[in-house]
C-alpha cells in the first residue's frame, strides 16, 4: 500500500481496511475477484474491526472484575442449572423455534391497531 492511500484511509479512520488491505489485494489477485467483491471484503472487514472494538470498549468500560465465557464457566459448581438450556440461549435456538401465539382481540373505541 502506498504511503498516499494509507494517508487517506488513516484520516478517514478506516483502521479495518489498513489492517487487512495487503493481504485481501493478494487474494483477489489469486482468485481474480471483480472490483465490487474486492471492495466488499474490505468493507466488511472494516465493519468486523468496529463490531470488535465497540465490544471490547464496552468490556473495558464496564470493568467486569474478569472475563469468562461459557466454555470456562464451572456448571459443577451449581447442579441446579441446566447446560444444554444455556448453551440453547446462547446460540438463540429456542428463540428461533419459538413460535408466537396470536391472540384475538376486539378492538375498543380509539384503541384499534
Amino acid at each position: 500500500m502506498n504511503d498516499l492511500l494509507l494517508g487517506k484511509l488513516r484520516d478517514l479512520k478506516l483502521s479495518g481496511i489498513i489492517k487487512s488491505f495487503d493481504l485481501r489485494v493478494e487474494e483477489a489477485i489469486k482468485n481474480n475477484f471483480s472490483y465490487q467483491e474486492f471492495f466488499e471484503i474490505l468493507i466488511n472487514d472494516e465493519v468486523s474491526n468496529r463490531r470488535i472494538n465497540s465490544n471490547q470498549k464496552r468490556t473495558s468500560k464496564a470493568r467486569f472484575p474478569w472475563h469468562k465465557t461459557l466454555e470456562e464457566y464451572n456448571f459443577s459448581y451449581q447442579p441446579s442449572i441446566n447446560k444444554r438450556f444455556i448453551y440453547n440461549l446462547a446460540t438463540w435456538r429456542l428463540v428461533k423455534n419459538f413460535v408466537f401465539p396470536i391472540y384475538n382481540v376486539s378492538c375498543k373505541v380509539g384503541l384499534c391497531c
